[in-house]
């Protein structure tokens, strides 16, 4: 018995980028076995995303059988739906009872900014900058200040500085060597897991929409 031709899978081609993190893996390695609990009850595994080594050839794979219709990914026998549960349990951050999406200020509240980075109020304001269309901190500012705070051993401050770099470059990037408004506020709202998930449906979506 004949059958019809199969139906051809549109395919989508994706490039991926990712920011040199050698500074960030350094600085890393001064979170020793004695203070890194304290780094993991804060802000999670973040730390491990530094040293992931991502495969792309199955990733590249994955993204072909995402159904933007369905939105998720559809394979033959069943489909495939990333959850916020599971993000929070990769990222080992759990996620809040409270609005998942803040909004980004218009005006940036230095004081706000200063208390989560354990910094002055001055520094922090005299180190913003803009970068294209992005306002925010850049990142060899952030390093030196944390690589200060290492040195006189004061880890809370430190844990938090490496964290919002973090967040900045590898988790809500926007502009090379910057962390911007928008990372800083996820930052400070300690609920990343909705955004991260958003995105990531956002990037994927939008990616093959326009292909």
């Amino acid at each position: 018995m004949e059958t019809g031709p199969e139906l051809k899978r549109k395919t989508c081609s994706y490039s991926f980028h990712r920011e040199p993190l050698t500074p960030l893996i350094e600085l890393s390695n001064l979170v020793t076995s004695g203070n890194q609990k304290g780094f993991v009850d804060q802000y999670g595994d973040l730390l491990t995303l530094l040293k992931m080594v991502v495969d792309l050839v199955p990733l590249q794979t994955l993204l072909q059988f995402y159904d933007p219709e369905l939105r998720c990914f559809t394979f033959q026998d069943y489909q495939l739906a990333p959850t916020l549960e599971e993000y929070s349990i990769l990222l080992n951050v759990p996620i809040r009872y409270q609005v998942p999406f803040l909004d980004v200020p218009k005006e940036v509240d230095f004081i706000v900014v200063a208390r989560a980075l354990h910094l002055g109020i001055k520094e922090v304001s005299d180190n913003w900058k803009s970068s294209g269309e992005v306002v925010g901190l850049p990142l060899k500012f952030l390093l030196r200040i944390a690589r200060g705070e290492a040195e006189k051993g004061n880890w809370e401050a430190f844990h938090a500085q490496l964290a919002i770099m973090i967040y900045g470059i590898v988790l809500f990037p926007s502009m090379p060597n910057f962390v911007d408004l928008v990372a800083v506020t996820i930052f400070i709202g300690g609920n990343p897991v909705p955004t991260v998930s958003a995105d990531t449906y956002y990037a994927i979506h939008s990616r093959h929409e326009h292909s």
